[in-house]
């Protein structure tokens, strides 16, 4: 009997290896060949069998059918990288990172659907700003929106309180936040992807709670603008990267700690450009729940410390971040079990969609079964997770 072959598209098979950040040797280990042979295929000079194309197609995680159309889909994987210049530096992404990209545009697809089949059309209420409108009044317009009065901030006492309450607000304006604590966070300390229907920001569930408070601003301020982008920990290399990177820093500073109330304050005094104790930072840190980097990133913008003490306290920043990595890292090495998988389903996914797949469940739009894959979550599990997204 003849080995089946499988006609595929030699520029698709290459996309659907390169934009999950697999490597040739893992490839050809996968499909049980040599590296020769998936270059081969990789430019039209011979097809794999079907056998082959299933082993690649599970490794590279994409429905069979993907592989024969007749150019890269490239509406999966367009996201806007702000921190290299095109065709500069390795821009290469991790796997970790490609899958949870991934898994934010599937999210963002089932949503459509099942909003659709209830009749619903989805729409944001994102205030739209242009990078011409002041940082000061960007982040008025991004606090009205939002609703925060400055006694409901002071008023959470605990870092993840803060977010919490951030997080419900963001929400509430039909922006889907997820979180993931499967990437590096030096690789992304979040990212947006920027539609008019369903916007989605996702924040690295590794840093910590203060950090997340900021990034989920900076993409609050990402998607007024109606661009998406990757964050991380670098700065970016490119002008308009920088441009647009600090655009948004300062926004997300404006709205968290607006000018007038964050000035008038004993702690910070009268006017002029100093270097600010520890202590300071921390009392600024506390009373408006962010970040001691956050906090001195603003006193920048307001012209009270210097670009260069702000560049000397960041490095200390950044290693304190790596040294408390390591040590949650270590502390989860010596747990034993963790939060219980439906509460995981809710910070990954977030309320708004499960609330929006239980409900399609509970009005038979959907089954059990689909809906248990919708979450990724066992079926035993439904109950406890309704439970609690109810609370």
């Amino acid at each position: 009997m003849a080995t089946e072959l499988a006609p595929v598209t030699p520029e698709v098979l290459r996309w659907a290896r390169e934009s999950i950040g697999v490597s040739l040797d893992e490839a050809a280990r996968r499909a049980g060949v040599p590296v020769e042979r998936i270059e081969a295929w990789e430019v039209g000079q011979s097809e794999p069998t079907v056998a082959k194309l299933r082993a690649l197609a599970q490794l590279y995680q994409r429905p069979l059918a993907v592989f024969f159309l007749p150019e890269p889909p490239l509406t999966f994987d367009a996201m806007r990288d702000f921190r290299r210049l095109p065709g500069q530096g390795d821009r290469s992404w991790s796997r970790a990172l490609h899958k949870v990209f991934r898994r934010a545009l599937s999210q963002q697809e089932n949503a459509m659907e099942l909003m659709e089949e209830d009749g619903v059309t989805p729409a944001s209420s994102i205030p739209a700003v242009s990078r011409d409108t002041s940082t000061e009044a960007a982040g008025q317009i991004a606090r009205r929106a939002l609703g925060i009065t400055l006694n409901e901030q002071f008023s959470w006492r605990k870092p993840d309180d803060a977010f919490a309450g951030w997080l419900q607000a963001i929400e509430a304006l039909n922006v889907f936040v997820l979180r993931s604590s499967d990437v590096a966070l030096e690789e992304m300390r979040g990212f947006s992807i920027s539609t008019r229907s369903i916007p989605i920001i996702v924040i690295n569930a590794l840093d910590w709670p203060r950090g997340q408070v900021f990034t989920l601003l900076h993409e609050f301020a990402h998607l007024m603008l109606r661009e998406g982008g990757l964050c991380d920990l670098l700065e970016p290399d490119s002008k308009e990267g920088r441009e647009v990177e600090t655009w948004c820093n300062a926004v997300a500073g404006a709205t968290l700690m607006p000018r007038e109330q964050f000035l008038d304050n004993e702690v910070i005094g009268p006017d002029g450009v100093r270097d600010w104790d520890d202590d300071v930072l921390a009392q600024l840190s506390n009373r408006w729940g962010v970040s001691q980097e956050a906090a001195l990133r603003r006193l920048v913008t307001l012209h009270r410390t210097s670009p260069e003490f702000y560049r000397i306290k960041r490095q200390e920043y950044l290693a304190a971040y790596a040294a408390q990595r390591e040590e949650e890292l270590a502390r989860r090495r010596r747990s034993t079990g963790g939060p219980p998988p439906y509460r995981m389903t809710i910070r990954d996914r977030g309320k708004p969609y499960v609330r929006l797949v239980l409900d399609a469940y509970h009005r038979e739009a959907i089954s059990a079964s689909s809906a248990s894959n919708l979450l990724s979550l066992k079926l035993k599990h439904l109950a406890a997770l309704e439970h609690e997204v109810g609370g």
